[in-house]
């Protein structure tokens, strides 16, 4: 089926040269935004990509023996897959690219192939973190118990679950949102489209898929994640303080023995503590690079106006573009975090490009 355009697309760089309706940003201001994101976007989703490639072949190496382990695994693919699609949207939506004669139409399918799949598997992502975070949380709350409960099975079948969850849902967009060849007079072409299934069903399943998983499911993992990494935060300061204390005590206590053990039991192990620091990182990287997202699901449910179509188009593009780019640097930077604070994965890594290294510790 062919569909006749009369005009093409609405690519994102034709804006006007003014804001209208009492918009912050301007048709200028946003090209010029455009550009830069988009420069910055590519340079780190591209080095995300190197980054994540190496991340899964350590975790590989290092084994599925531990949870966190798959956990980071999962997060790893899902930073890789979020980088490449970010990759793709990102060149179709740069002038030049964009407004070239190509079989296709680049804003549309980017939309469907690269913008909206790879919200999903962001969706992921954070799930990922939040189930990463609260499990640090048990570990610290319930240590005896935690171990038993969160054995490799349970971690896969929790990963599994929540890709399914949050990415499975996609393939609902492609029953609102389909391609189609569309003839251009302008060109005198056919070209490859997309364009919008409009029936009653579809209209309230849209409304209620924005809801659900384009709302209330991102903003809930950010928020556990949030909560998570202040305990673990809160946490770690007071061991500090508890080791400082015990340090000019010389090791003792004014309770004795059993007020003693009592702290020690409050406390985490070195060991522990560094994978705990390590998953604090890991969280506050992504609630910084996850606001900017956060934000712009918030303004769009208080303010109407705040879409891509309404009154504040251009300062929606603005956050929209500051979002894409505040996600690739959370999903290319994890590598730095894992060499620095994880022993593990450094000495595998220097294995792996035959550095001397000691022997992978257990």
């Amino acid at each position: 089926m062919t569909l006749n355009v009369t005009q093409p697309s609405h690519e994102l760089h034709n804006v006007p040269s003014s804001s209208t309706g009492g918009d912050l940003i301007t048709g200028a201001q946003l090209y010029f935004i455009l550009l830069t994101t988009s420069a910055l976007t590519q340079v780190f989703n591209i080095g995300g990509v190197i980054t994540n490639v190496i991340n899964i072949a350590v975790f590989v190496k290092l084994g599925f023996n531990e949870s966190s382990n798959i956990s980071l695994l999962t997060l790893a693919l899902c930073d890789l897959l979020s980088t490449i699609l970010t990759i793709w949207g990102t060149v179709c939506v740069t002038p030049g690219f964009s407004d070239a004669e190509l079989p296709f139409l680049p804003t549309e399918i980017a939309h469907l192939t690269g913008g909206a799949l790879s919200m999903f598997v962001l969706r992921c992502s954070a799930w990922v973190t939040a189930f990463i975070s609260f499990e640090r949380c048990l570990c610290i709350l319930i240590p005896l118990k935690v171990k038993k409960w969160v054995t490799p099975k349970m971690s896969t079948a929790v990963v599994l679950a929540i890709s399914i969850t949050t990415i499975g849902p996609y393939i609902g967009v492609h029953w609102r949102w389909t391609f189609m060849w569309k003839f251009l007079p302008a060109r005198n072409a056919t070209i490859l489209g997309v364009t919008v299934v409009d029936t009653p069903f579809l209209n309230l399943k849209e409304k209620i898929d924005n809801i659900v998983f384009g709302a209330i499911q991102p903003i809930i993992a950010f928020f556990t994640v949030l909560v998570c990494t202040v305990f673990l935060v809160v946490y770690l300061r007071r061991s500090s303080q508890w080791r400082k204390s015990m340090a000019s005590a010389g090791g003792k206590t004014g309770g004795g023995d059993n007020s003693f053990q009592f702290q020690m039991k409050q406390n985490i192990s070195r060991k522990e503590e560094k994978v705990v620091r390590l998953v604090t990182s890991i969280a506050t990287i992504f609630i910084v690079c996850y606001t900017p997202n956060t934000l712009m699901i918030l303004h769009m449910a208080i303010f109407p106006s705040f879409s891509l179509f309404g009154q504040h188009r251009n300062t929606f593009l603005m956050l929209f573009l500051v979002s894409v780019l505040a996600n690739s640097v959370s999903a290319s930077v994890n590598i730095f975090i894992y060499y620095n604070m994880g022993t593990r994965y450094r000495n595998a890594l220097r294995l792996m490009f035959h550095f001397d290294s000691d022997k992978i510790a257990e």
